[in-house]
């Protein structure tokens, strides 16, 4: 079997510079948040801060997967591995090779812009779907052609590994491989797949968030003392500090965070329906709790 690599160091570099940039952003809007009066710029600067948190994170794993690439191949496979990932591809499978400038013009990849960074599913006019795996630009590239699907890939001996490659198209498999794509535990779970499960925790989290930016859209012009409760006749029998307008959105998060890892381990032992219910009572929870928000912010005292 050879084995080949891919020069990652520009890509594992501009990923290392990206997370410092996203990491800093977020230090930036939360160290506004937290100078800045109460109000709704408050929210929004701590929700970049989240976002930009997030998005640090997806760079770290990506910049991980960047970091181990290489490309092997015997009589019989063609293997990829991608950080935590392999794609197998059976070398009867294979039908040609052939280098990325004779197709680049057409080649089309919606991806990350950063240097070095060319990876996920695209598409070629002539030759289909087309997976990149490769840290270098397509006119760099070397394409493998199979019917369902083709390779970008940038292993940084170029001519050794096409002419490694087309040595052994010359020769017949010695055992039958099956075409696999085996991705790392995470990525298999059932819920990414899950459309329902995604659309009920998507929602439950967002009407939450919306919880907390009432609240703090409204501080700023409520009065020092807010209705807390209301007698049987209507008129307000207890007052509050206005701080207390984020009561709602607190108790909606602990509901949230409670009905999530409950569902969740229903989900897991694939009582799937107790899960949806889980998920939805915590979304409709939410709701309750912002008609509770709006009482607060929205009564005065007489």
């Amino acid at each position: 079997m050879n084995v080949f690599d891919a020069d990652s160091r520009l890509a594992f570099t501009s990923g290392v510079l990206a997370i410092a940039v996203a990491v800093f952003g977020a230090i930036a809007f939360a160290a506004a948040a937290i100078l800045i009066p109460l109000s709704a710029l408050t929210f929004l600067f701590a929700l970049a801060a989240l976002a930009l948190l997030a998005c640090a994170a997806w760079l770290g794993y990506q910049t991980y997967q960047l970091a181990s690439i290489s490309y092997s191949l015997d009589r019989n496979a063609f293997v990829i591995r991608w950080g935590t990932l392999r794609e197998v591809v059976p070398m009867g499978d294979v039908q040609r090779v052939i280098a990325g400038e004779d197709v680049a013009d057409e080649l089309r990849l919606l991806r990350v812009p950063l240097p070095g960074w060319w990876f996920g599913t695209g598409r070629h006019p002539a030759l289909g779907k087309v997976r990149f795996y490769a840290t270098a630009s397509p006119d760099q590239q070397i394409v493998v052609v199979t019917p369902e699907c083709s390779y970008a890939v940038s292993p940084y001996d170029d001519e050794a590994f096409m002419e490694s490659f087309r040595m052994r198209l010359e020769m017949r498999p010695t055992q039958n491989v099956v075409h696999a794509r085996l991705l790392p535990a995470f990525a298999t779970w059932r819920i990414w797949r899950d459309k329902t499960a995604l659309t009920l925790l998507i929602l439950a989290i967002a009407l939450n968030l919306a919880l907390f930016g009432l609240s703090a859209a409204r501080f700023p012009a409520a009065p020092a003392q807010v209705a807390l409760h209301f007698d049987a006749n209507g008129g307000v029998d207890r007052f509050g500090e206005k701080s207390q307008l984020f009561i709602p959105p607190f108790l909606g998060l602990i509901t949230l965070g409670v009905s999530v890892a409950l569902g969740l381990v229903l989900y897991g032992r694939g009582e799937t329906l107790a899960a949806f219910m889980m998920w939805g009572g915590s979304a409709a929870t939410q709701v309750l709790f912002f008609v509770a928000a709006l009482t607060l912010g929205f009564t005065l005292p007489s």
